[in-house]
C-alpha cells in the first residue's frame, strides 16, 4: 500500500535521530540500522515500504543468480529494497542490478553487505572498501530479516537520510512522524532561546513553564 503523501512529507522532516528518540519514547527499541550508511556524501531523505531479500554466501549452483533476477522484478515501484546479507562480504547489488532496480522505480536500497556507490539508486551500505570476491546467493524475499542489529518487516516504512537508516512500525507511523515533528519545532525553540541568552536550567530540558511559554508563543493565532 503506497504512504500517505502528509505522512511521507512529515517524515522526511525530520532527521532520523528524531525519529529514533520518538521510537524510542514509545518502547520501540533496535529501529536504528547501525553501520548502514549513505554512499553518497549528497544523500536526500528517502521514505518508502521496506521491501526485504535475504542474501547468503554462494556455492556456485548455477541457479543461484536466475533466482535473484526473478526477485528484483518482484519489488514494487517506489519501495525501498532492504538487502540482508548477515555481514557478507560479497555485493549486495551489482551494477548491472542496481540499473535495473533503479528502471522498475526502486527509491533506494539499504543494505549489510557491500556495494559500491550508485549514481542512479540512493545506497546505504556497510562503508566498507568494496566487495571481496565472495559471491552471494539469493535465499528469500518479502520476509522478516536481521540487519544492522535490528529487524525489519515486509512493510515497514524505512526512513534514510545523511545520518543514517531508521525503520518504523507502519502501524505507529503517524503517531511517531506528528511527535517526531513537534519534538523537533520545540527543540529549535529552545536553540533559539539559548541563543538569546537564555539559561539552560529549566530549558533543557523543558520543565512545565517552559513548555506552557512555549505552547503560547507557538499557538496558531
Amino acid at each position: 500500500m503506497p504512504i500517505d503523501p502528509s505522512l511521507r512529507d512529515a517524515l522526511a522532516a525530520v532527521t532520523t535521530a528524531s525519529l529514533a528518540r520518538a521510537l524510542a519514547r514509545r518502547g520501540v527499541a533496535n529501529c536504528t540500522l547501525r553501520g548502514v550508511a549513505p554512499r553518497s556524501s549528497s544523500a536526500e531523505t528517502v521514505v518508502g515500504e521496506a521491501y526485504t531479500l535475504r542474501l547468503i554466501p554462494s556455492r556456485g549452483e548455477p541457479e543461484d543468480e536466475s533466482r535473484l533476477a526473478s526477485c528484483v522484478e518482484s519489488i514494487p515501484r517506489e519501495a525501498v529494497a532492504v538487502i540482508a546479507t548477515g555481514g557478507g562480504e560479497g555485493a549486495a547489488i551489482s551494477e548491472t542490478m542496481g540499473a535495473r532496480l533503479h528502471h522498475l522505480g526502486i527509491l533506494a536500497v539499504v543494505t549489510d553487505g557491500a556495494a559500491a556507490p550508485n549514481p542512479a539508486l540512493p545506497v546505504w551500505a556497510t562503508p566498507s572498501g568494496g566487495p571481496s570476491g565472495q559471491t552471494l546467493a539469493f535465499a528469500g524475499s518479502d520476509e522478516p530479516v536481521g540487519l544492522g542489529s535490528a529487524a525489519v518487516h515486509p512493510g515497514d516504512i524505512v526512513v534514510a537520510d545523511a545520518d543514517g537508516v531508521v525503520v518504523i512500525p507502519p502501524g505507529i507511523a503517524e503517531a511517531v512522524a506528528l511527535e517526531a515533528v513537534e519534538r523537533q519545532r520545540l527543540d529549535l525553540w529552545i536553540l533559539r532561546e539559548i541563543e538569546k541568552g537564555a539559561p539552560l536550567p529549566g530549558l533543557s530540558p523543558p520543565n512545565a513553564e517552559t513548555l506552557a511559554r512555549y505552547e503560547a508563543e507557538t499557538k496558531p493565532t
